[in-house]
């Protein structure tokens, strides 16, 4: 009996020291075997083209792992019109139910699948980190990303074998990337962002099914008597009803889209997607500005005109219409920052979106509400109306002295 005991304890040692050692057995999971990646990381995802998104893009999975938990990067570059943004998205999840505590081999790559199934497992996240950033913010230099003050992670690329990955320093985790792509009808809900051209391609039905797609692929539990139960029921590609909360692993770009497309579903959007009321007050507004008549300029406002501050301390300022005169040149002359088609930041005054022949058309799709440059519009009793502004640190503090300064002097008799 001791004997039994004995090599059965043997074998659970060797097994422990496997599991436990095997991190260190991985190849690049040392200085001397990996060398500087400097992928193209303002490269949007192309699914027409896997190996070079995952040799040359940035975009993808990346999986870590030690004992207890494993650890799954999605990064997906996000390439818009007018600038470039990276959703960076980090899940752990706990092994406590497998046996062995090993999920994959280190000399190959596992079979990864959105939802949490990473070779023939599948796993509830335990924790999930999702940001949007811009490239500026997001690197440093080509070769190390950022992902918030403190945290730096090194890009590597393994000489051994034609492997990518990514290195938190600071815990000695290497994640390998793995071969990766959404799965299932609309998959572009998940690779980039949507804009008014890209939501009239669809019919209703279509965006309600694009939208609870996302949901599929991350194995939400459907109700049983449901609608959308019976349609994924039907679809093969999609692994449903092992989750009843999905939300950790819908990324940033996801959210965004799903947020705007759901707008469309409704007849107040979908049905006026091309005869939105608010264009016409755009084109009506730009006319007036640049013939710089106050009288019909004034009508088109909405008075208190508000201005707002960066921080929540700054309380909203209330401009009357004969103060608005004074401080309307000062807004135009506002600077506002962007990121160009060449990931530089760019700067330029707010008076210039008034010269564009059709400036931000791809965002006006609200009904009730705008915002274009500093300027916020809504619409009240049917009619659209410029209603206040943002202003800046250097701005806010100018207004402020400003709008002081008149409640001080004495109100002239008439």
């Amino acid at each position: 009996m001791k004997r039994i005991v004995y090599i059965l304890f043997l074998v659970v040692t060797a097994a422990y020291g496997q599991s436990k050692s095997a991190s260190n057995n991985c190849p690049c999971s040392n200085s001397s075997e990996i060398s500087e990646w400097k992928p193209q990381f303002n490269r949007s995802f192309d699914t027409k083209a896997t190996s070079d998104n995952f040799a040359y893009s940035l975009n993808g999975m990346y999986i870590a792992e030690d004992r207890d938990s494993l650890y799954q990067i999605k990064i997906i570059v996000d390439k818009k019109s007018y600038g470039t943004f990276v959703h960076f998205q980090q899940l752990s999840f706990n092994k406590a139910r497998l046996i062995n505590k090993q999920v994959t081999s280190c000399n190959e790559l596992p079979n990864v699948h959105d939802g949490g199934w990473i070779s023939a497992n599948i796993f509830a996240p335990a924790k999930a980190i999702n940001r949007q950033m811009v490239p500026a913010n997001f690197f440093v230099g080509e070769s190390y990303l950022r992902v918030d003050k403190t945290r730096f992670y090194r890009l590597y690329k393994c000489d051994k074998k034609n492997e990518f990955g990514i290195h938190d320093a600071d815990r000695e985790r290497f994640y390998r990337k793995v071969y990766w792509q959404p799965e299932g009808n609309f998959t572009e809900i998940s690779l980039y962002h949507f804009t008014q051209i890209d939501v009239k391609k669809y019919n209703k039905q279509q965006l309600a099914e694009m939208r609870n797609a996302v949901y599929a692929r991350y194995n939400y539990a459907f109700k049983e008597d449901g609608k959308w139960f019976a349609y994924f029921n039907k679809k093969p590609n999609y692994r449903w009803n092992h989750f009843k909360d999905v939300t950790p692993f819908i990324t940033t770009l996801e959210k965004e889209n799903i947020n705007y497309i759901t707008g469309f579903e409704g007849p107040e959007y979908y049905d006026n997607q091309y005869q939105n009321d608010f264009l016409d007050f755009w084109q009506k507004l730009r006319t007036t500005v640049l013939e710089n008549d106050a009288d019909k300029l004034n009508a088109l406002i909405q008075f208190p005109f508000m201005i707002s501050g960066e921080h929540d301390d700054m309380p909203d300022l209330k401009v009357s219409k004969q103060q608005f005169a004074k401080i309307w040149p000062m807004l135009l002359q506002q600077e506002n920052y962007d990121i160009s088609g060449t990931n530089k930041l760019v700067s330029w005054l707010s008076k210039s979106v008034f010269s564009k022949t059709d400036a931000f058309a791809e965002q006006m799709l609200h009904t009730k509400s705008n915002n274009i440059a500093n300027l916020g519009f809504g619409k009240m009793n049917g009619i659209w109306k410029m209603t206040g502004a943002y202003a800046d640190t250097d701005l806010y503090p100018k207004i402020q002295s400003m709008l002081m300064a008149d409640k001080k002097s004495p109100v002239k008799k008439i």
